[in-house]
């Protein structure tokens, strides 16, 4: 999938989850689908949810949207480049440990610490900016925003399908081990979360917010 390819997916998916409601809710699942792409774009392929989360929260402040960190673990199958990867201990609980020592090669740095997620209660979504990451291990995946019946699934789960990639979150509170990475972030990206959140309510394209914040 190419840059254009990956781009165009990335919009899909976030119209495709905020479409549904868009005349009853409107401006603020633009503004977040907007911001998601943004913070997705800055760190493209970079494992770093932690710090996509504290950003992404950031600006979720500056446009007046209270948004909460959320750590899960994830199964991630993608049937093209026939990927299965495991993220942190909810997720690698239900594999060997033959097949969890196979997937510590494509962990950053070998280390297994889960990942990061935000949701909104009040719009009922899951963001996901730094999923992208699986590009190192060549999935594409975009930069992913979907309407969640839940914040606090029953089940504890929550799904992503985008064509051949099926992501199973498990929602894993329990797991702080990426919280101080998160909470520092939050509070270093305030600068960088206004010139985002002025970009989005003047109607810039995400991507080009993204392409002024590399240059400054």
């Amino acid at each position: 999938m190419g840059k254009a390819s990956r781009l165009k997916a990335e919009r899909a998916a976030a119209r495709n989850a905020t479409s549904a409601s868009a005349s009853q809710r409107g401006i603020p699942e633009e503004e977040l689908s907007a911001a998601v792409i943004v913070v997705g774009e800055l760190f493209g392929t970079e494992a770093d949810c932690a710090a996509a989360a504290g950003l992404l929260v950031a600006i979720g402040e500056e446009l007046g949207h209270t948004l909460r960190p959320r750590p899960v673990s994830a199964i991630i199958r993608d049937k093209k480049s026939k990927t299965l990867l495991a993220m942190g201990p909810k997720a690698t609980e239900k594999f060997s440990p033959e097949q969890v020592a196979d997937m510590e090669s494509r962990w950053p740095g070998g280390r297994d610490t889960g990942h990061i997620v935000v949701t909104s209660d009040e719009h009922e979504l899951l963001l996901d900016p730094n999923m992208r990451q699986l590009g190192s291990v060549g999935v594409d995946a975009p930069s992913i925003l979907i309407r969640i019946r839940s914040t606090e699934p029953e089940t504890g789960e929550w799904q992503f399908r985008h064509e051949s990639l099926e992501i199973l979150y498990f929602v894993d509170d329990e797991n702080r081990a990426l919280l101080p990475g998160y909470e520092n972030a939050l509070h270093e990206s305030r600068i960088y979360a206004q010139a985002i959140a002025e970009g989005i309510r003047a109607g810039v394209d995400p991507i080009q917010i993204a392409v002024r914040m590399k240059k400054s």
